[in-house]
């Protein structure tokens, strides 16, 4: 771009923090901003689309996340690049904040980016745990996306993404620079979003793994990567109480596992825990904290207190 004689400014620290945000507008307004680039994680890229939005909506941006759709308004032109694959933002229509200073959060749909650029080779700077990480968070995103899927195309697509997904997070436990292993996970955090996968959803039961995965962050401080691992498995066991035959199915297909939803969990988590990927928490956690977190959910508040318990040593 400086090659280019194309000014550039850096907006570094970006966030969820709708404060952040909030900051980043003005940042943008300030520097005669004509558009945005969002090179990072999930975070770096939410942000970013939420600064191009709220370059022209920044008086009513909260209601956006609250529900208002920002689908076809104005906005500055973007572009993400994603350095920690996972999320899949890049190709997703969604934007998270989270405002600490009320403890509330929102997302906010209809967001595109103009242009997603996928390379390998950005995400080579990660270490072994986060490279696991990307894998994962990948997988369950995928998985998200074709439970409870009644469409056979679609949801064998997904199943073939996930086991691709899983091999692609192995090899590069021995060999991180496999590039061809780290495009297959870029490649599956983007088709997680795409809109191509659970085509024939009756219920989206599963998507509510967004909501529950939230409430560690709050309680425990967590990250969205740790979080979103940690609570699926108990996740898919409580809902297994709701869903079994589309749980049983997913178990069976995904990872070969064959027996009760409850023994499936089992080895879910310990195909995770042999990832080097931590499964629980230190701490404690009470029915007043776990209920005063907003989480729209099909389980009832008793059923997410006993997951938040399952994740404490």
């Amino acid at each position: 771009m400086t090659e280019a004689g194309i000014p550039f400014v850096e907006y570094g620290g970006s966030s969820r923090e709708f404060a952040k945000i909030e900051e980043g507008i003005r940042y943008a307004k300030a520097n005669g901003v004509t558009m945005i680039i969002g090179a990072g994680g999930a975070s770096v890229m939410d942000s970013a689309k939420l600064i191009v939005f709220g370059f022209y909506h920044e008086t009513d941006l909260w209601e956006y996340l609250k529900g208002k759709s920002p689908y076809g308004l104005e906005r500055l032109p973007l572009a993400l690049i994603p350095t920690y694959p996972s999320s899949g933002s890049e190709n997703g229509m969604g934007a998270v904040s989270v405002d600490s200073r009320t403890g509330d959060f929102g997302t906010a749909y209809g967001i595109p980016a103009d242009y997603a650029l996928l390379c390998p080779k950005y995400s080579l700077t990660l270490d072994k745990g986060m490279t696991t990480y990307t894998g994962l968070v990948t997988l369950v995103q995928l998985s998200a996306c074709i439970l409870g899927d009644k469409n056979k195309m679609s949801y064998d697509a997904g199943i073939s993404y996930i086991r691709n997904v899983l091999e692609a997070t192995r090899t590069l436990q021995q060999h991180p620079d496999d590039l061809d292993a780290r495009g297959t996970i870029l490649m599956g955090a983007s088709l997680s979003t795409s809109s191509r996968l659970g085509i024939g959803k009756e219920e989206p039961f599963a998507y509510e793994i967004y909501e529950l995965e939230f409430l560690p962050e709050v309680l425990f401080g967590s990250s969205y990567r740790r979080s979103l691992t940690s609570v699926f498995p108990r996740f898919l066991q409580a809902m297994g109480k709701h869903h079994a035959e589309e749980i049983r199915d997913y178990y069976r297909d995904a990872f070969g596992f064959d027996g009760s939803i409850e023994k499936s969990t089992q080895k879910l988590m310990k195909l995770f825990t042999e990832l080097c990927i931590p499964m629980y928490y230190e701490g404690t956690v009470s029915r007043e904290k776990v209920d005063a977190i907003p989480c729209q959910t099909e389980l009832s508040k008793e059923e997410v207190f006993d997951i938040m318990q399952a994740l404490i040593h």
